[in-house]
C-alpha cells in the first residue's frame, strides 16, 4: 500500500486529443477514492542534435507499477498492435516484472486486438502478479457517451473494490 492508501497507476497508450483515451482514463481515475497516477503516453518527442530513443517515463512507470495495488491501461490499439512507447513499456515490464505481488487490472482497448497484442496483455498480467478484472472494448472511432461513461466508471470502481478486498485497512475507510 502507498501511505496506507490503495494506489492505483492509469497508463494510458495516447495523449492525442483526437483520441477518447486519454478521456477515459481521466473518467476511470475520477471514479475511484485517490491514491492515483496517471502517465500518458503520447508521441516519442526526439531531442536537438542526435535523437535519444530510449523513453525517459518507462522508469518511473515500472517503479509506479511496482507499487500499484490496481492498474487501469487504456489505449487505441493501431495497425501492428499497441502505440509503440506503450508497446515498449510492457516489453521492459514484461522482461523485468515488477515484485510479484497481488494486484488488479483492469484493461480499456480501442480496436481490435491481434493475437499478438493480446498474449503480450495477458502477459503483462500474468508478470505483474495482476488479476485482470474486465476488458471494454471500444470502436476506435467511439465517443464517451454516457453509456461508454457508465462501463468505464462500474470497471473502474469494481477493480478498486477488489484491490480493497486485499486491503480492507487501506484509507479512506469506508
Amino acid at each position: 500500500m502507498h501511505d496506507g492508501y490503495i494506489f492505483t497507476l492509469g497508463i494510458c497508450g495516447s495523449a492525442s486529443d483526437s483520441s477518447i483515451a486519454p478521456a477515459c482514463l481521466d473518467t476511470m481515475l475520477a471514479a475511484i477514492p485517490p491514491v492515483k497516477r496517471a502517465a500518458l503516453l503520447g508521441e516519442v518527442l526526439l531531442s536537438a542534435g542526435v535523437p535519444d530513443l530510449a523513453d525517459p517515463l518507462s522508469a518511473p512507470i515500472w517503479a509506479d507499477l511496482a507499487d500499484a495495488e490496481a492498474f487501469f491501461l487504456v489505449t487505441p490499439l493501431v495497425v501492428g498492435g499497441l502505440p509503440a512507447r506503450l508497446a515498449a513499456l510492457l516489453r521492459h515490464v514484461v522482461a523485468a516484472p515488477p515484485p510479484l505481488r497481488p494486484r488488479h487490472a483492469a484493461l480499456v482497448l480501442l480496436g481490435s486486438a491481434t493475437p499478438a497484442t493480446q498474449a503480450l496483455l495477458d502477459h503483462l498480467c500474468r508478470a505483474s502478479g495482476a488479476d485482470l478484472v474486465g476488458t471494454v472494448w471500444l470502436e476506435p472511432d467511439a465517443d464517451l457517451t454516457p453509456t461508454v461513461r457508465q462501463q468505464l466508471v462500474q470497471l473502474a470502481q469494481q477493480t478498486y473494490r477488489q484491490a480493497r478486498q486485499l486491503h480492507p485497512e487501506a484509507l479512506p475507510h469506508a
